[in-house]
């Protein structure tokens, strides 16, 4: 989207080696600030916090790891009063609820919420909701007359699953479903086409015959295994929760961890790993709203963005509504409208949004 980089964990410059540096290799982060497209962002919010900041300084708690000692929020703030851009920096949700809530809203807005990754949701302490951001994100954007796109990611969807968090993982992924609704509920699917995918599939499967309304984090209630012991709805091919032990299988329901439905737990696995590894489904892709229709099979992963690109009028091949004369199709069939059309593509990575 933003960076070049030749791997994805060089954040800051503490992480990109010297040779690399010295060759003139920019981290990711300053990359997102300095350098275009990423610097004509409108709206960026996220965590990582630490990735901008000096390791000299401890701002909000919050101790840098940069070594070239710049402080790159403050770069972004001189950048936008160099260009006489309205611009709001936010830390937590009192914060970014307070630019929502304006009604003088910046023409750009950067909000870091945490030195690190975002927390989960269910341990979250004054941080914004993925529903809220999105929220915020569209308000902002759906100022331009000329559409906008808008990536969005239920990131930590991942990263409960590598640990074998079910619980975090399914809320997160509620969260997300939420931030999807609420996108829908803003926009009209006559001029706006929002999809929904991932990158990948995890090893978590649903097993048994539980009975109607059982609880989907608790064991299957109609049967047990051969071994007389009940076994978890939920469960991982690999992970870091060993499902056998030195007497056999282990029985889940003396875990007080388990029976508490702590957060935490984490559900067994079959092959004890440091990390549970991605599954090798097909990843389903949604779409709503105009050309939809062309999301609708098993694809590359790669064809998904040359779609969009398509959809938007913003690829090489340009389709027979591109250009001054908008055609809308809705459910009766396609009018023509002069009026600028509104597109927004949103995946479980991005939430986007552009006009023709």
């Amino acid at each position: 989207m933003y960076a070049h980089t030749s791997e994805r964990n060089w954040e800051s410059d503490a992480d990109v080696p010297d040779e690399c540096l010295a060759a003139g290799c920019r981290d990711i982060a300053y990359q997102l600030v300095t350098s275009s497209p990423g610097r004509h962002f409108k709206v960026i919010m996220g965590g990582g916090r630490r990735e901008f900041l000096p390791n000299t300084t401890n701002i909000l708690g919050s101790k840098g790891r940069r070594l070239d000692g710049v402080d790159l929020t403050d770069l972004w703030h001189v950048d936008k009063l160099n260009m006489n851009h309205t611009h709001q920096y936010v830390t937590d949700r009192l914060e970014l609820l307070k630019v929502f809530n304006s009604d003088d809203l910046p023409e750009y807005l950067l909000g870091l919420f945490r030195d690190d990754h975002m927390e989960y949701h269910l341990k979250a302490e004054n941080q914004p909701s993925l529903e809220e951001m999105v929220e915020v994100a569209i308000k902002m954007l759906s100022r331009s007359s000329k559409g906008f796109f808008l990536f969005v990611e239920g990131g930590r969807i991942d990263h409960a699953h590598h640990d074998s968090l079910a619980h975090l993982a399914l809320d997160e992924t509620v969260e997300y479903s939420k931030a999807v609704k609420r996108a829908r509920s803003l926009t009209s699917e006559e001029d706006t086409l929002i999809v929904v995918s991932a990158d990948h599939a995890h090893t978590m499967t649903v097993a048994g015959y539980p009975s109607r309304g059982n609880d989907i984090l608790g064991t299957v209630d109609t049967a047990n295994g051969m071994d007389g012991k009940p076994y978890t709805t939920i469960s991982y091919a690999n992970g870091r929760a060993q499902s056998i032990a030195a007497d056999g299988r282990v029985d889940v329901t003396q875990d007080k961890q388990f029976t508490s439905r702590d957060p935490d737990y984490a559900y067994p696995s079959l092959v004890p790993l440091d990390s549970e590894t991605h599954g090798g489904e097909d990843v389903a892709v949604y779409a709503s709203g105009p050309w939809q229709h062309l999301f609708t099979a098993s694809y590359e992963q790669n064809l998904v963005p040359h779609l969009m690109a398509y959809a938007m009028c913003i690829s090489e091949d340009q389709h027979g509504n591109c250009g001054p004369e908008i055609h809308k199709y809705t459910a009766s069939g396609v009018t023509t409208n002069p009026s600028t059309n509104l597109l927004i593509s949103l995946t479980v990575i991005f939430i986007l949004r552009i006009f023709y």
